[in-house]
């Protein structure tokens, strides 16, 4: 048979039609698998099982993720299971903290002001000689006794070419040589102190106080000696007189001190330091300055409540201070403990190591 042009065409065209109907009939059945669970990949690695509802996929996934919260202890278990992000929060652990404490009761605190004085005999009478010249003799030292009349010293008052005549000084009153001011040879005049003369028993301490304390001196107020030869000894004294001017040139108001009881060992001539009080409150609450705090722009001491054995915070008035105690006029009774060392809050437990 000749196959003309006509039947090629014809031909061509069935086979183009049998193509097209094949691929039309793949389609179909590819679809027909899918509505039945078994999309592509559903069999391989990490697919569905045949079968498996659609969007058994979804669920896989689902799965996955529970099994990854349930590892981090988010699981569903609902609240206050352990792991559960809705448990209960676990109570903190409050630490107790060791302090220092101070029982307050009524004591006595003072304010002092530190001066330097000298001690002195009460009694110093100065010894003149009558007539200008030279020093012949010395016949006493510091320390010795003399009686009334006595001679201490011969001054010549001879020129050249006059008769020499010695002329003696004698003692204005008895008591003991305190101060010899001359020497053979000095050149004296009638205003020449030669010695003075004193009392080593009955002696004072001389200070001079600045001004600005002169509103606390008066009479009786106590003072706390030390003296150079005895640095481990305190020697009690009182203001016994206090200047009614100021020194113009100093500023400063002249106060003696006598001492509460006579010490052979205090002469007169020794350097002391003074702590000079100058204010005192007795019957009254005091605590050690370092336990005092600031709390909004207030004072305050921390004190320990006795049922609980915390720290509560206690507003408090101060009043007089000094370089180690405050006085507490108000926020504090007798018998409460006040913390004294130990960084304490509101509230925190506590534990006395030492208590004085």
């Amino acid at each position: 048979m000749r196959i003309t042009k006509e039947n090629w065409a014809q031909l061509l065209v069935v086979i183009i039609i049998a193509v097209f109907l094949a691929l039309i009939l793949y389609q179909c059945q590819g679809s027909k698998k899918g509505a039945a669970g078994g999309m592509p990949g559903a069999g391989g690695p990490g697919g569905a099982p045949a079968g498996a509802p659609a969007g058994g996929a979804p669920n896989a996934k689902a799965s996955g993720k529970a099994g990854k919260d349930a590892k981090k202890g988010k699981g569903s278990a609902g609240p206050g299971a352990p792991g559960a992000q809705g448990g209960a929060p676990q109570e903190a652990v409050v630490n107790t903290v060791t302090v220092s404490a101070k029982t307050v009761k009524p004591e006595t605190i003072i304010a002092t002001v530190h001066v330097n004085g000298d001690v002195s005999s009460k009694s110093e009478v100065s010894t003149f000689p009558i007539t200008s010249g030279k020093i012949t003799q010395v016949r006493y030292d510091i320390g010795d006794k003399v009686n009334k009349n006595d001679i201490v010293a011969y001054v010549d008052p001879s020129k050249p070419g006059a008769n020499y005549v010695a002329s003696p000084v004698k003692a204005p009153v008895s008591g003991t040589i305190i101060e010899c001011n001359v020497h053979p040879g000095d050149t004296v005049s009638p205003n020449t102190v030669i010695v003075t003369i004193g009392s080593v028993t009955d002696i004072e301490v001389v200070v001079y106080v600045s001004e600005k304390y002169s509103k606390y001196l008066k009479n009786g107020l106590p003072a706390y000696l030390h003296l150079t030869a005895y640095p481990d000894e305190q020697f009690m004294a009182k203001i016994a007189s206090v200047s009614p001017v100021v020194a113009k040139n100093t500023r400063t108001i002249k106060v003696s001190l006598e001492l509460e009881k006579y010490d052979a060992r205090i002469k007169p001539g020794m350097f002391a330091a003074i702590d000079l009080v100058i204010q005192q409150r007795d019957n009254t609450i005091v605590v050690p300055k370092k336990a005092l705090r600031t709390y909004n722009d207030e004072q305050c001491v921390f004190v320990i409540n006795p049922t609980t054995n915390t720290a509560e915070r206690a507003i408090v008035t101060v009043g007089l201070t000094n370089d180690n105690e405050a006085q507490i006029t108000s926020g504090l009774t007798a018998g409460q403990k006040v913390i004294t060392a130990g960084s304490v809050t509101e509230g925190c437990p506590v534990r006395i190591a030492d208590e004085s």
